[in-house]
């Protein structure tokens, strides 16, 4: 199977399962990096031959060893160089007892679930761009922008997709709590309202007589 050049950087797990007697896989030049995205090709039972070169992954610590230990025994030839017997006990001295499944835990760690879906989330987003309504906000900014660096910042903006704080739609404030009501009990009881003073008597009227006792 010849899959050279194709910037291959994954393996799905049931890529092999149309063809389980595959002997020989061809991937140089591609763009696998980790260890653990080659864990389909451990699984041919009759892989005789195989080339990882040019792939990033050759350079990672432990790499030939690795594939030598978690390939079937068939694999005879791993990048174009015959696997010599002392490799092959090498590896297994290397990843066998409790070190050596630590060690192969730590150069072939799992993949993380909960992370690759929010990365594949991001770039996703970053895959759409800006929404419609974005880019127009920022088309009508350039179009009043009175000089060249505003017309300059703006079409960055229009480019990174993100629209600059200036262009945010305003939030509505807040309405103002309404104080609470004081219960019946809390209020204070109204003032007494002053009391008005009696009023004074009427003076007599200088016309009126006065009466003298006969």
């Amino acid at each position: 199977l010849l899959m050279m050049n194709n910037r291959i950087s994954r393996i799905a797990e049931d890529a092999f399962h149309p063809l389980p007697n595959l002997r020989s896989v061809i991937l140089t030049g591609n763009k696998l990096e980790m260890l653990v995205d080659l864990e389909p090709l451990t699984k041919l039972q009759t892989l005789e031959r195989l080339s990882l070169m040019d792939n990033p992954v050759t350079k990672v610590k432990h790499y030939r060893p690795y594939m030598i230990s978690k390939c079937s025994k068939t694999l005879r030839i791993l990048d174009f160089n015959r696997i010599k017997d002392k490799e092959r006990k090498a590896a297994a001295l290397l990843f066998g007892g409790e070190r050596g499944k630590k060690l192969m835990e730590e150069i072939a760690p799992s993949r993380v679930v909960g992370r690759e879906a929010t990365e594949g989330a991001a770039a996703e987003a970053k895959k759409t761009g800006p929404s419609p309504e974005v880019i127009e906000r920022i088309k009508r900014a350039i179009a009043e922008a009175e000089t060249i660096e505003e017309v300059t910042r703006l079409e960055k903006a229009l480019k990174s997709g993100v629209l600059p704080e200036d262009l945010q739609p305003e939030q509505k404030q807040a309405a103002p709590a309404a104080e609470p009501k004081a219960s019946p009990a809390s209020r204070p009881a109204p003032a007494a309202e002053p009391k008005a003073a009696p009023a004074a008597p009427l003076a007599k009227k200088e016309g009126d007589a006065m009466k003298v006792d006969g």
